[in-house]
This record gives C-alpha cells, sequence and structure tokens, in this order.
C-alpha cells in the first residue's frame, strides 16, 4: 500500500493534478493553535503552503520544459512532493532541481521587499513572517542531502563529470554523513524528536539508487540549445497562425457589389445573390432590386 497515493483531489493547474495529503489536515490544526488568533494561523498556514506549491510548480514546470514528465504534486505535512521525471541529462536534472529554491528565492526577496510597503501591521506581520518562512525553507532545502534539492543538486552537478550511478553513490554518502552528524547532535542536545530528521534521510538514500535505475529506462536526451531552437520555431508558428486567423477575420464572405457593404461594416444586413446576373453577383437588401444587371 502507497502511503502517499491518498490525498484530497485541489484541482488540475497547467495539466498538473494537485492533491492534498488526509494527514495535512491534522497537522494544520495542529499548527494553527500555535497562534493567538486561529484566522491568523489559518491564513499563515495557508500562505505556507501556498509558497510550497509554488516552489513545487518551478520543478513540475521546469521538468516538463526539460522534455520530460510532471502529472502530480502532492502537498503534506512535510512540504510537498512534485512526481517528475525529466529527461535522463545531467543539465536537465540540474535545471529541474534547482527551479523549486529558486522559486523559494524569488518569493523570500518580493515578501521582503513588501514589508517596506504602508499598510496595516498585521498583514506586514503577515507577510514577514512568511518571507522569514521562505528563508528558512531554502537554506534547509540547500542542505546537501537527500531527499533535499541540496542532496539533488550535488549529484546533478556531480553528473556532468561522471556517471549518474558514480555521483549518485556519493551524493548517497554525504547525505548519510549529514545524517549521522544530524543525529549526533540532536542526541547531544537532547532534542530526540530531531532524530527524525537524520532517519528520513537514510530512509530516502536507500532508495535513491534504485530510483536512477527506474528513471534511465527509455530515457531522452536534452540539450538546452535544442530546447531554445525549438522554443523560438514553436512561437514563430503560433504567431503564424494568430496572424492567419487575425487575415481570415477579415476578409469578408457578403459583399454588395453595389455599395460595398459587407457582413462585417452590417451585421445585421441580408445579402442575396441576383440569379439575373451573369456572375451571380451579391447585393444587399437596399439594392437588390435596385441595380443595373450585369
Amino acid at each position: 500500500m502507497n502511503f502517499l497515493a491518498y490525498g484530497i483531489p485541489l484541482g488540475r493547474y497547467f495539466g498538473i493534478n494537485v492533491r492534498l495529503h488526509f494527514t495535512f489536515l491534522i497537522y494544520a490544526y495542529y499548527r494553527v493553535q500555535e497562534y493567538h488568533s486561529p484566522v491568523f494561523g489559518l491564513f499563515f498556514v495557508a500562505g505556507i503552503y501556498l509558497c510550497i506549491l509554488l516552489h513545487e510548480f518551478g520543478h513540475a514546470l521546469t521538468a516538463r520544459w526539460c522534455d520530460g514528465e510532471a502529472n502530480d504534486i502532492l502537498l503534506w505535512p512535510l512540504g510537498g512532493l512534485a512526481f517528475v521525471r525529466p529527461a535522463w541529462d545531467p543539465t536537465a536534472h540540474l535545471l529541474t532541481t534547482v527551479a523549486g529554491p529558486f522559486v523559494t528565492f524569488v518569493l523570500w526577496l518580493t515578501l521582503k521587499a513588501l514589508t517596506s510597503v504602508s499598510m496595516p501591521p498585521v498583514v506586514r506581520l503577515f507577510l514577514h513572517d512568511l518571507s522569514v518562512f521562505n528563508l528558512y525553507i531554502l537554506l534547509f532545502n540547500l542542505i546537501p542531502a537527500f531527499p533535499m534539492d541540496g542532496g539533488r543538486i550535488l549529484r546533478d552537478g556531480l553528473w556532468h563529470w561522471m556517471s549518474a550511478e558514480t555521483a549518485t553513490r556519493i551524493a548517497v554518502w554525504v547525505s548519510r554523513g549529514i545524517a549521522i552528524a544530524a543525529a549526533v547532535f540532536a542526541i547531544y542536545a537532547g532534542e530526540f524528536f530531531f532524530l527524525l530528521f537524520p532517519a528520513f534521510i537514510f530512509m530516502q538514500t536507500m532508495h535513491e539508487q534504485q530510483i536512477v535505475a527506474i528513471e534511465s529506462r527509455g530515457a531522452s536526451g536534452f540539450s538546452i540549445r535544442d530546447r531554445l531552437r525549438r522554443g523560438r520555431k514553436q512561437r514563430e508558428f503560433r504567431q503564424a497562425v494568430r496572424e492567419h486567423i487575425k487575415v481570415a477575420e477579415a476578409l469578408t464572405f457578403h459583399r454588395c457589389e453595389t455599395c460595398g457593404l459587407t457582413e462585417l461594416t452590417a451585421p445585421t444586413m441580408d445579402f442575396r445573390v441576383c440569379p439575373e446576373c451573369a456572375n451571380g453577383q451579391e447585393y444587399c437588401q437596399e439594392h437588390l432590386d435596385a441595380h443595373k444587371h450585369v
């Protein structure tokens, strides 16, 4: 049974299904209780997960741009999961991985800038706390250990110089070293709850090499230059289609031979073909019986 398969559908955006894991509702309830104002807490939790959703969309949409697949995003108590599979290429994987932290970085800068604008104190507090959250998430996510983006950035960067399997093996051992250091620190500080963090890292590293083997099956290549060239051709094609539609809409089907009225200049006018004219000329109602036959 797949624990992550159970989720509440939140809609489909950009062709990507977004789901909310049922455990999130429990987590959100207890998280809201931490704030003196339940309304503020509710809005803050909603803001947190909106930022997380945008982070995951950064991964998903970039994976698609890199000739890959991205069909589902799951929001759950530990954040978000974008189920993506970019093209089997180190650059494609690196771009897909970096896109998420980049979105978070932009959100942090934007929210931080908004706090300098004149606004009610409660709104400024909300934006300030949200910007701090994005900064913490950004720094935490860049820790070079799986399953954080930092671990994937390390693997994808090494992949440019060696095989994916070797790069993954190195990143796995770095991740386990960080997990051991975190476990020692948690025990030394007496914060046994934080032992969940290294345990989560070890669980992920156990499967990471298997994930690489699965992703490599039937994979295709990727080139930024080819992707940019293809994007330019697609834009040129769409522009040509728009111009063709514009020209087609400007052309008229009905035109009065005498006064030149068309269905565009006189939308309510009825036009008729004169059966006595040699070439079947068309006339408006006013000139249908008042014209010289040609």
